[in-house]
């Protein structure tokens, strides 16, 4: 209790200090009087009184000086003395204090941003209750793969494992929205009745789904995100208990979600499913194929190595009622938070190590101007030493000044990373997670506060322990020298060998990368996507059930689409191309023996006719569909090149038939090969391309709609308009969407490999940028500090050649030492970027090479200009020198 009342005390005696003082004063100056009457009548002289007087006082500004620390917080006044005078001394240099906190900015904006991305992405917890007990739950091939699951193992699993609170299927769909405006075509979750409960959901508004909700006849209900709400229907408070129109259907609005509760999907609405209730008890299907996605949430206490075990055990057990192909599959279970974060997760981490180099280049940079910048000061030091001040103040005044010169500098990096996030949320093809949740949060701005404080004291600690200990016989002396200049020299020559080390590293990364993906963009995809627009029309199961009826449609509007001025050809693909995956099934060649019982593997797809046209697709041999390749008549199919290289080496494909083993699990009569056409990287650039099998598209099953694939006359994107418009003639109530370019279509398959390149590339150019500056300073300095040697030198017959050669040598000398480093340094630290190369290994010696001439080429061009002002020295001015 006594020390809380000193302590409030003294945090009272901060204020008001101008009237304390002059109590003070008065107060001394009473004692003072009565001393010197009492010396006066002693028969002291009126000198002699006020000196005794003061005497047995000890000192008057020392009493003061004593009172003050008793009454006030004396660390707090120091320091706030100390930032007073840093600021004044950083005002006074302004050129100094712009180019440091110029430098500073870049790192700790940089940083700022990056780690914004990395916080909301990998750090933030998902925005459910308990997420760390959230799961997905996987069909195991071999252990540790992650496959789509059959109905039948989802209600094995549900029924017999322990270590679950509940299981739910979560199924990724998308539905018409065809009432309350205009028709759109909208993406949503289908979910078991407890699904949200999994996650833990409290609505908004209205319920979740009942216990009942997702068997058939009571499904059609549906709960609306919080976002969706205030878009479509902005946020009226009597949608619950409306019916809306979802593929020909009514749904009643049963709740609303809270805000970003699904962010991580991405959805608009929730609908029960009811695949788990279609199946049939002995039905073959039930166990073998595999579409559904399972979540869980474990048991309280219960870990994910715990359920796994339990879950490859009851795998084991329950073997025997799944097919022959299945008898040696497990299960995989992985967090939800990894599930959502894992693929872009090795990417963040790059390039969080990439922008640490860039602020570790930009305090070195600092750290070498702030050791240039005291070597003027020495002067001011000893000074101050002399006069009585310890070691540590020193110390704490420059720290003081190297850390306020570090806070400027966040807060114009805030700036940076503030219009740099808002740049990179831009970025959708990036397809980060949560994106929209990126920002700068607490969490990001204490990141920003640590990180400028750890700066200022990182590259002001050995700048201030240096500059702490002058000789102060060598430098109170009137045209003294700089003392302690070697061991600065050898620190500043230190420090510019790590910034060329660190952006070797950086631009070694950054130029694996550009290799990658020059090679990578000269990948021939297999289309023409020149002047090629695409748009996908999701088409209603209940207004368009089979594939004559959905032929028919688009028959009617590819008749319309190619009939508008501007339109070559249009053509309809159920996948879109170069979309990034496929379907696939097997194959067996008819006639051939020697087969794998389960047949051939193979990618497969449905088009119309005019599709290769359109997108560009050469046909190599044969001929390609024809309006008379529809349902009735003999089955024909096309295949790619690679597979007719791979199944057919030695033979003529054509006119040979095959059977197809689709969905239905039902072999089909065969169908002839009419026609080979070349090949698409459809599954992504840097992928092998897979055999393919394409059917007309009468012949479609399960595919609910078609891409629209139009090659025009000239910009693809001014017919969008005109293209919709003719659908919607034939169906007012058909939504169109993703309308596209083919170009922006191929160019989202390599977006994150950009997205990267990028980033990396522009640290590297700043990193660069900061090394040379560096040098230059360095070399700079140094000759600044040998100008009378230099005069000397030149007296005695050195040529301005023998100068430049001199200065040139101690600058290359650096930088080389500086590349032999970084190159130790970047042949283990470049394999972590393997997984974004393509045909480049991550020790590639053409890159390594070229880098570093490019970097000891920057440092001779950074040492020339110091260089040629050394030669230019005239030697009577230097030998006058100081």
């Amino acid at each position: 209790m006594r020390r809380l009342r000193e302590l409030i005390l003294r945090l009272g005696g901060l204020f008001n200090k101008q009237h304390k003082d002059r109590e003070l004063d008065e107060e001394i100056e009473s004692h003072l009087q009565l001393h010197i009457e009492d010396n006066l009548r002693l028969g002291m002289t009126s000198e002699e009184a006020r000196r005794q007087a003061m005497i047995k006082l000890g000192g008057i500004e020392s009493t003061k000086e004593a009172y003050r620390d008793q009454r006030g917080l004396p660390v707090l006044e120091r320091l706030w003395q100390d930032v007073r005078y840093g600021a004044r001394i950083l005002r006074k240099n302004p050129g100094f204090t712009t180019v440091a906190v110029l430098t500073l900015a870049l790192g700790i904006g940089a940083n700022t941003a990056i780690f914004s991305i990395v916080n909301t992405v990998l750090l933030k917890p998902l925005p459910y209750d308990q997420p760390g007990q959230l799961v997905q739950v996987w069909e195991a091939p071999r252990p540790g793969q992650r496959n789509s699951v059959s109905p039948g193992v989802f209600l094995d699993w549900k029924e017999h494992s322990t270590v679950f609170e509940s299981l739910s299927l979560r199924q990724d769909t998308a539905m018409n929205l065809t009432s309350d405006g205009e028709p759109e075509r909208i993406n949503g979750l289908a979910m078991s009745a407890g699904g949200l409960q999994v996650l833990r959901a409290r609505p908004l508004l209205g319920r979740t789904f009942g216990p009942d909700e997702d068997q058939p006849g009571k499904d059609k209900v549906v709960v609306l995100t919080s976002e969706f709400w205030r878009r479509r229907f902005g946020g009226e408070m009597n949608v619950l208990g409306r019916s809306i129109r979802l593929n020909d259907e009514s749904y009643i609005v049963i709740g609303i979600l809270p805000p970003r509760f699904l962010s991580t999907d991405k959805v608009e609405f929730i609908v029960p499913t009811t695949i788990s209730t279609s199946i049939v008890p002995g039905d073959p299907n039930a166990r073998s194929a595999s579409w559904l996605q399972v979540i869980g949430r474990l048991k309280p206490g219960v870990s994910v190595e715990q359920a796994q075990a339990e879950m490859n055990a009851l795998a084991t057990r329950l073997n025997p009622l799944y097919p022959a192909f299945k008898k040696d599959w497990g299960v995989t279970i992985v967090p939800m938070h990894e599930q959502i974060t894992g693929n872009i997760k090795p990417t963040l981490l790059v390039l969080t190590g990439a922008i640490a180099f860039v602020l570790l280049i930009a305090c070195a940079n600092v750290a070498s101007l702030l050791l240039v910048k005291a070597s003027s000061r020495q002067k001011e030091i000893a000074i101050r030493s002399a006069l009585g001040a310890s070691r540590w103040q020193v110390v704490r005044q420059l720290l003081v000044e190297s850390v306020f010169l570090s806070l400027l500098g966040a807060l114009l990096g805030l700036l940076l990373a503030f219009w740099s996030v808002g740049a990179i949320k831009n970025l959708s093809a990036v397809n980060l997670p949560r994106a929209e949740e990126i920002g700068l949060d607490l969490r990001v701005l204490g990141f920003a506060l640590c990180v400028s404080l750890a700066a200022g004291v990182a590259f002001g600690l050995v700048p201030a322990l240096q500059s702490s200990r002058p000789n102060l016989n060598d430098m109170l002396k009137e045209g003294a020298r700089s003392s302690g200049a070697g061991l600065r020299n050898r620190f500043q020559s230190g420090l510019i060998v790590a910034e060329v080390a660190l952006s070797l590293i950086l631009l070694v990364g950054a130029g694996l990368l550009l290799n990658s993906f020059v090679r990578l963009s000269n990948v021939p995809p297999g289309v023409n996507a020149r002047n090629v627009l695409t748009m996908q029309v999701a088409l209603s199961d209940k207004k368009y059930p089979d594939s004559e009826r959905r032929a028919a449609l688009f028959e009617r509007a590819l008749e319309r689409i190619e009939n508008l001025p501007g339109v070559e050809a249009a053509g309809v693909t159920g996948t879109m191309p170069m979309a990034g995956w496929w379907q696939n099934t097997t194959f067996s060649i008819i006639g051939r023996a020697g087969q794998p019982a389960v047949g051939y593997d193979t990618d497969f797809d449905f088009c119309t006719p005019d599709y290769f046209r359109s997108a560009g697709i050469p046909l190599v041999k044969g001929r390609a569909f024809s309006m008379r390749d529809k349902a009735g008549a003999p089955g024909v199919v096309m295949i790619n090149e690679a597979l007719a290289r791979e199944h057919f080496p030695n033979e003529e494909p054509l006119g040979k038939r095959i059977h197809l083993e689709l969905f239905t699990g039902k072999i089909d009569a065969g169908w002839e090969i009419v026609g080979i056409v070349g090949n698409v990287h459809q599954r992504g650039l840097g992928e092998r391309v897979r055999p393919c099998v394409y059917r007309p598209y009468s012949f479609s099953f399960g595919v609910s709609g078609g891409n629209l694939v139009i090659r025009t006359k000239g910009a693809p994107l001014s017919m969008a308009e005109s293209v919709r418009k003719a659908i919607l003639e034939i169906d007012p109530t058909q939504p169109m969407l993703n309308v596209r370019t083919l170009d922006e279509v191929i160019a989202a398959l390599v977006a994150q490999r950009r997205f990267v390149l990028l980033l990396l590339g522009g640290f590297a150019g700043v990193a660069l940028l900061l090394a040379a500056n560096g040098l230059y300073g360095v070399i700079a300095y140094a000759v600044a500090q040998r100008t009378r040697e230099i005069g000397i030198r030149m007296a005695l017959g050195a040529t301005r050649r023998d100068v430049l050669s001199l200065v040139l040598r101690q600058g290359i000398k650096l930088a080389g030492i500086g590349v032999v480093v970084g190159i130790a340094a970047a042949l283990g630290l470049t394999r972590g970027l393997a997984k974004l190369l393509y045909e480049v290994r991550a020790i590639d010696l053409p890159t390594f090479t070229g880098v570093s001439l490019v970097l000891l080429l920057v440092a001779l061009l950074a040492s020339w200009l110091p260089a040629r002002r050394a030669a230019r020295v005239d030697p009577m001015v230097a030998l006058r020198h100081e």
